[in-house]
């Protein structure tokens, strides 16, 4: 991960491992998360799996057990231009959201790092979203 990290120019992250959560050594910036995200978003695939807000899955292993999944990226549901990515928290940086938004022709991420409440990014993004269009 730190060789393709090196690869996309991601300059200020380092990966201490796959999850990414509650390691010391995990780092990143608002700026690097959005340039992968950028990456990732010329990906199909990538762009198919973080838009999906709600999945149901029958399970092979269990007949007549289904699986649910909720993305817990309520802009997914709240705002009709959200094309995905991801939330996260972590004991350093809190409360976060990538995301990306298509507005008019352009394909918008935004990257919020340690919001004051778990809900300040659903208000937050859209806010510089809409900040940011008045400037194109």
């Amino acid at each position: 991960m730190n060789e393709q990290g090196e690869e996309l120019n991601l300059k200020k992250t380092t990966y201490a491992s796959a999850h990414g959560m509650y390691v010391d050594r995990n780092v990143s910036t608002a700026a690097d998360v959005a340039t992968l995200c950028h990456h990732a978003m010329k990906i199909s695939r990538f762009r198919e799996i973080v838009k999906v807000a709600h999945r149901e899955t029958p399970s092979y292993s269990f007949p007549g057990h289904t699986y649910i999944w909720d993305n817990t990226n309520h802009l997914l549901t709240k705002e009709t231009n959200c094309t995905g990515i991801k939330t996260g928290v972590t004991w350093a940086a809190g409360p976060c959201l990538a995301a990306s938004l298509k507005v008019d022709n352009y394909n918008i991420c935004i990257v919020v790092l340690a919001c004051s409440t778990m809900n300040a990014r659903w208000h937050e993004v859209p806010k510089i979203v809409n900040w940011g269009v008045k400037k194109i």
